[in-house]
């Protein structure tokens, strides 16, 4: 992993605020650091060293005339590497899976490069001889990349605060409208940052600045594409195969690997995968003191059987509370995730022992793991618009409500009866709903017209034409997955300069998941009921078909530190952003 920045307009004033823009990414590579200058254009790069730790794969890479940064692994960089070179007789310098790109560009272009590479990236090339900029972003979006345009300087950054800290904050506008769609969501969705001009790259699409014209254009090269197989018969010997495949292409570093281990079935089907082909592996997971968040338990249980080295910290509200203030350095915009307190805890422990791990992330998303799945169809029914008269009793009730188990039952009523079905699904996910007095607040001081489209982002994604479940999939695939799930594990993991790499979310991974049909997917009713079945044999049936756990934080209670500054949240944001909200 590593972290870049660039611009392209580059001068004697701005050439050390340059630097000091690329050092606020050291903790995404803290080994090592390079910059050129061609033309007017500034490329940076801080380094992580995975793969050939020798100088030849210090960025940024050039040859003739084009300048790469990268940020990621590409796992089938061997197949291409032999590729150019019996093609093209290319001469690589280094073993690195970076320079692949950078010959891939040259001598396929940009289009034919990315439908080839299966990876998890995000990159940037500056051609000298067409005067352009190029940034891709990965299929699923497992790694960050932002861009802007202003006053004529095309600029990027692995992450915002590296941005924040080249353009000053004179020069950065609040987007009322990402802040309100954050309090939908939870988090900002893509495209759009909390800041006016300044955006994300979708997943499966990359950019093109021309220094000549000032244009900026963007290109979808990615796309989910699925349709059931039916000349499979056996698909838990289908799915094991896919996966280990996947997981063996992911095992390629000159550093050590090891593997978070939850003992769901996500982590540990990718843990046993790994067992077979390495002697032995290292595991890692995080407890927690409050027993209804524990799954240690389970963790110690998969370990056992697959006989991995097997370490576990313990997370509590006290650890919580003393880390509470790193998420503001973690995450540059608002973030609505708790569980991204534990994820950082065992980020820091393996970091201890490897750099990097493999996770069970996208396992969810592509087999159908969330309780929201289950309510799909009830969700998306058109015949529950007619209990819409009952919201204000379901209001009531989660608002007095003596006992948490009411309180829940409540709120999952008042989703199901909400009118507009993105609405249902988003309440149903944990969103805030348009009738919020935050939101209203909020609207109201920013002339956010109430025609506004709260629920836009899960619409853009919709398929009516899917059946219920994969409906829901399919939105939480384009969405929650890469905006919340992978942006938590992220930037909680690069802040302790760790890689993570995720199996599932392989190109072939994925097209393999989406190829089962839904029966088979949900057999009995059951969720992930055929990744389950896969691994039957391999996973210990208490820890393979228990209640699915949250990874979160623990309960808050009125005695805990953490419950004063938890509750004051959202007061202290829109009072930090415009004061005369909150005091008004």
């Amino acid at each position: 992993m590593c972290g870049i920045f660039g611009h392209t307009n580059l001068s004697i004033e701005n050439i050390e605020a340059s630097h000091q823009a690329l050092h606020t990414l050291t903790h995404r590579g803290p080994d090592s650091w390079g910059h050129k200058v061609c033309d007017s254009v500034y490329v940076g790069h801080r380094r992580l060293s995975i793969l050939d730790l020798s100088e030849n794969g210090y960025q940024p890479m050039e040859s003739e005339g084009i300048y790469l940064t990268v940020n990621g692994e590409i796992y089938n960089y061997r197949e291409l590497r032999s590729r150019l070179i019996k093609d093209f007789n290319v001469k690589f310098r280094s073993d690195s899976d970076s320079e692949v790109i950078l010959h891939g560009y040259k001598h396929w272009g940009v289009d034919t490069l990315l439908a080839e590479i299966d990876g998890m990236f995000a990159f940037s090339i500056y051609d000298s001889k067409d005067k352009k900029v190029i940034l891709a972003r990965d299929h699923v979006g497992v790694k960050p990349l932002y861009y802007g345009l202003m006053n004529g300087n095309f600029f990027w950054a692995s992450e915002l605060k590296a941005i924040e800290k080249f353009l000053g904050d004179e020069n950065l506008n609040i987007d009322p409208t990402a802040i309100y769609d954050f309090m939908t969501y939870s988090y900002i969705p893509c495209p759009k940052t909390m800041y006016r001009d300044v955006f994300k790259i979708d997943p499966g699409h990359y950019v093109t600045f021309c220094l000549d014209s000032l244009i900026v254009e963007k290109k979808k090269y990615w796309s989910l594409d699925f349709s059931y197989r039916k000349d499979v018969t056996d698909w838990p010997s289908f799915i094991r195969e896919h996966l280990g495949e996947a997981v063996n292409e992911q095992l390629v570093s000159d550093v050590p690997v090891g593997f978070f281990l939850s003992g769901g079935v996500d982590s540990s089907a990718v843990c046993c995968e790994a067992s077979k082909i390495l002697p032995e592996i290292q595991t890692f997971s995080i407890g927690h003191v409050d027993e209804s968040d524990d799954e240690s338990p389970y963790a110690r249980m998969v370990s056992d059987r697959i006989g991995s080295r097997h370490f576990e910290k313990f997370f509590s509200q006290d650890i919580a509370n003393e880390n509470f203030a790193l998420l503001k350095t973690f995450y540059d915009e608002p973030f609505g995730d708790v569980s991204a307190l534990p994820t950082n805890e065992v980020c820091r422990l393996a970091r201890e022992h490897v750099t990097v791990v493999l996770t069970g992330d996208g396992g969810d998303e592509l087999f159908g793991g969330y309780s929201s799945y289950s309510l799909a169809k009830r969700v998306f029914s058109k015949e529950r618009v007619k209990w819409a008269w009952l919201r204000p009793i379901a209001v009531f009730l989660k608002t007095y409500a003596p006992h948490r188990s009411l309180i829940k039952k409540s709120q999952r009523f008042e989703a199901e009866i909400l009118e507009d079905p993105m609405e249902r699904w988003a309440a149903l996910k944990g969103g805030i709903v348009k009738t919020d007095r935050w939101k209203r607040l909020w609207a109201k001081a920013h002339n956010i017209p109430s025609s506004y489209d709260d629920y836009w982002y899960f619409r853009k994604f919709d398929r009516p034409d899917l059946s219920p479940r994969t409906r829901a999939q399919y939105i939480d695939f384009h969405t929650y997955m890469h905006d919340s799930v992978l942006t938590k594990v992220d930037r909680a993991s690069m802040a302790v300069a760790l890689e993570t790499r995720v199996p599932f979310l392989s190109k072939k991974m994925i097209a393999a998941a989406w190829s089962i049909p839904e029966d088979v997917r949900y057999e009995g009713n059951e969720l992930k009921a055929v990744l389950k079945s896969a691994y039957s044999n391999q996973i210990p049936h208490s820890a393979l078909f228990r209640k699915k756990q949250g990874f979160g934080i623990g309960r808050i209670r009125k005695s805990d530190r953490l419950y004063d500054r938890a509750k004051n949240i959202p007061k202290q944001i829109l009072g930090k952003l415009f004061p005369d909200i909150v005091s008004g």
